[in-house]
């Protein structure tokens, strides 16, 4: 017992020395990492406003100035701007100002005289309110020269300030006939943005000599204090320690210096760190007197028997891992037992892991396949009502090939982060790259459509990351359990749903028995088709194009139609993407094409001269050898190149410009006419547009419609025709239904015209039946 009372003192005295040296070591690094600390944070915290102003004030002069030369660029704007009409230029003006929601819109006119100001502000019920400046029709303060453009980006008017650009209006040979501005306010609105991103008090101030004016300040009116504490600083550079302040010197308006600061107390900036440290200097005292008891325990231990740890081994080599080893015993003895405990943590750990990575998704650590099965089994064998709700997020190839994959496992990241929040009683899951699961057990039927609405409105949301701002959006396939119908088949139909929600373009579909029937049919169209296209069940249908100012049936385009032996007619909206999809939209193009040149030739037999017009797609313009094709059947079959034209979407010029404006050019070079159709309904822009070389546009029936009764799609096609008769192109609207349709087109020069009006499209010999009776011969 001597022996043992002398080791256990000898062991408590150590444990007592390391404890209080550790302690000592541990209080003295805390602190010394607690003044680095908040010298590193005041540092990065005034790194960081000064990064979020210069993003906030480059990226609202940026827009400034990009929308300026935009709108300075509106032809309808110049046009109202020579002609004179104030009245309706500030209202052209308004417009433009109220799109990016501009706090001021200017135009001055080429003698130095403002034409147009509007100030918009808002009442006390927060609705906006425009009305016309102070200086309308005043001379502007600046002089009219060369570096106009140049002038300083600020401006106040009436007691506010302005961030303004100017862009030129040209005429012309690009001679300026004035000038067009607009500008954001700066003031609180702006500072309590700045307050958001940096959590430092902002505003702006204007100094000149002893004056200073406050332009714009964050939450509460700016104390006399802080006034004068950051016009100090400003002015005279002297910083208050008491204080973090961070100012920016903008520039000098009417002769005063506009300042932007930041500021906040230091020991409020600092008080979260503050609080920390005064934690762990607890956690350090705290740890001394529990420290010295567990030292006592330690040192008041015997070692465990050997034979004790040796059937503990065993205990643990027959599978038991749930058990602590544990000695009262010497030190070294006890060491080892916790190196048994550590070893047989270390097996649990990685049977945990192994379990985990079986049934779990790496990147989301979401649920997946194999635990839906896991999970699902026993709600069906019980006969639990349940419903699977497979989603597929949209655009994420576009977003791996544009952004790269590590931005796209961010968004598959947080899609899983918010389907996790949709609904806690849910089991979400990852089946593959873009494809989630929710499984729900007893879920009403007559509530879904109102859960998946909601589920829109969820993932819908903007995410943004690293200033990239993605708009999410998915599509789902739902199906409900049924008596004997097992998982399989329950994700089979989920995912029939989706295909289907994806071909018709709907956010979601429930599963019906319908669906499946169509899949089935679809599969067996995309094995006829072929055979179709060799067999000739294909029939091409014409509809009459009409010359309006000839009033005369000088075209048709040629439309093709499916004779299906056994469904009928199955229309071209049905089988055309399946052609695209199988790569058989070649075979079906050159059929239309051979077939129309016959039809050329039977019309000539017939004294009816027709120019014929094909529509093309994407995937034969991606053909190189297509082109060459259509010239030398053309020449082969002694059809004149003026008696067909091609027809081609926005679309297909979009998914590969540079080979679509090569293979477009080829025709165009050998005399072919070409056509955009459907114009307006696709992504192509004006800079595109004016590298095409084709000779006509088609407006889209969209805007033909409803044309007398929109007064917005009569300003779309009137601007359409201006915009290609300018461009020397000719113009075909589609969709005319009513003879007053007709005649508007007419007075406003539209060269051609088609629609149910004149004829739907119809096969040659009812069509040569109404040509013979038509009054447009």
């Amino acid at each position: 017992m001597v022996l043992f009372n002398r080791l256990q003192t000898r062991i408590f005295a150590f444990f007592v020395l390391v404890i209080i040296a550790v302690l000592a070591l541990s209080f003295w690094l805390s602190y010394q990492s607690n003044q680095r600390l908040e010298q590193q944070y005041v540092a990065n915290q005034l790194e960081v406003a000064s990064l979020v102003f210069e993003s906030q004030y480059d990226n609202r002069n940026y827009y400034l100035a990009a929308f300026a030369s935009t709108a300075a660029k509106d032809f309808g704007l110049k046009d109202i701007f020579i002609d004179g009409d104030n009245r309706s230029f500030l209202v052209a003006l308004n417009n433009h100002r109220s799109r990016i929601n501009a706090s001021l819109a200017m135009a001055v006119s080429g003698d130095g005289t403002i034409i147009g100001q509007l100030v918009a502000s808002q009442d006390d019920l927060g609705q906006e309110v425009v009305a016309l400046g102070s200086e309308q029709h005043a001379p502007f303060r600046y002089q009219i020269d060369t570096e106009f453009d140049q002038i300083s980006p600020f401006y106040l008017l009436d007691d506010k300030l302005y961030q303004i650009k100017f862009s030129p209006l040209t005429s012309g040979g690009n001679s300026v006939i004035g000038w067009v501005g607009f500008g954001f306010l700066i003031g609180d609105s702006l500072a309590n943005s700045l307050q958001k991103l940096t959590g430092l008090n902002s505003g702006f101030m204007l100094i000149e000599q002893d004056t200073i004016t406050n332009v714009g300040h964050s939450g509460l009116a700016i104390e006399q204090h802080d006034t004068q504490l950051v016009t100090q600083y400003i002015v005279k550079d002297q910083l208050d320690n008491d204080f973090i302040l961070w100012k920016q010197f903008l520039g000098e308006v009417d002769n005063k210096s506009l300042h932007a600061y930041m500021f906040k107390s230091r020991s409020d900036l600092l008080a979260s760190l503050e609080s920390q440290w005064l934690q762990q200097v607890a956690v350090l005292l705290l740890m001394l007197p529990v420290s010295l008891l567990l030292a006592f325990w330690i040192s008041g231990t015997i070692t465990r028997p050997i034979k004790q740890l040796i059937g503990q081994a065993r205990f643990i080599a027959k599978g038991n891992y749930h058990s602590n080893v544990s000695v009262d015993s010497s030190v070294e003895l006890q060491q080892l037992a916790s190196e048994f405990t550590s070893m047989q943590q270390a097996i649990v750990a990685r049977e945990q892991a192994i379990e985990h990575q079986a049934f779990h998704d790496p990147l989301t650590n979401l649920a997946n396949r194999n635990q839906l099965h896991r999970v699902c089994k026993p709600w069906i064998e019980a006969g639990s009502s349940m419903a699977i709700c497979l989603i597929n997020i949209r655009r994420m190839t576009e977003v791996n090939v544009t952004l790269g994959h590590v931005v796209g496992d961010e968004v598959i990241k947080e899609v899983a982060k918010r389907l996790c929040h949709i609904n806690p009683n849910a089991l979400a899951c990852r089946l593959s790259g873009d494809e989630f699961v929710l499984a729900f057990k007893e879920f009403e039927r007559s509530t879904f459509d109102a859960f998946l609405a909601m589920l829109q409105v969820q993932i819908g949301q903007h995410y943004c990351y690293k200033d990239i701002s993605l708009h999410l959006q998915f599509t789902a396939g739902v199906s409900f359990s049924q008596p004997g119908v097992d998982i399989v088949t329950l994700l089979r139909q989920a995912d029939t749903a989706l295909q289907h929600a994806k071909m018709n373009k709907r956010d979601y579909q429930i599963y019906d028995a319908n669906i499946d029937k169509n899949s089935i049919e679809r599969f067996q169209l995309i094995n006829e088709l072929k055979e179709a296209i060799e067999q000739n069940q294909l029939v091409l249908y014409y509809q009459p194009k009409l010359n309006l100012a000839q009033q005369k049936i000088t075209h048709v385009e040629a439309l093709v139609r499916w004779i299906h032996p056994k469904r009928g007619i199955i229309p071209p909206d049905t089988f055309i993407p399946i052609a695209e999809k199988t790569m058989q939209m070649d075979a079906l193009t050159r059929w239309v094409i051979t077939e129309a040149m016959a039809q050329y030739h039977r019309w000539q037999t017939q004294s009816i001269d027709m120019c014929i017009a094909v529509n093309i797609s994407a995937e034969n313009l991606k053909d190189e050898q297509f082109c060459y094709w259509v010239i030398n059947t053309l020449a082969e079959q002694n059809v004149p190149v003026s008696a067909m034209t091609l027809e081609i979407t926005e679309d297909a010029v979009v998914s590969d410009p540079e080979l679509a404006i090569k293979q477009l050019t080829l025709l165009r070079n050998n005399g072919l006419t070409l056509s955009i159709d459907d114009y307006g309904t696709g992504y192509s822009s004006l800079a595109q547009l004016k590298q095409l070389p084709v000779d006509e546009l088609k407006i889209d029936k969209s805007f033909v419609q409803k044309l007398l009764h929109t007064e917005a799609d009569q300003i779309i096609v009137q601007s359409t025709l201006q915009l290609a008769h300018n461009l020397g192109l000719k113009v075909v609207a589609e969709g005319i239904e009513d003879k007053e349709t007709l005649q508007w087109l007419t007075e406003r020069h539209c060269e051609m015209g088609q629609g149910f009006y004149l004829s739907r499209p119809l096969p040659e010999r009812q069509f040569n039946d109404w040509l013979s009776q038509s009054a447009y011969v």
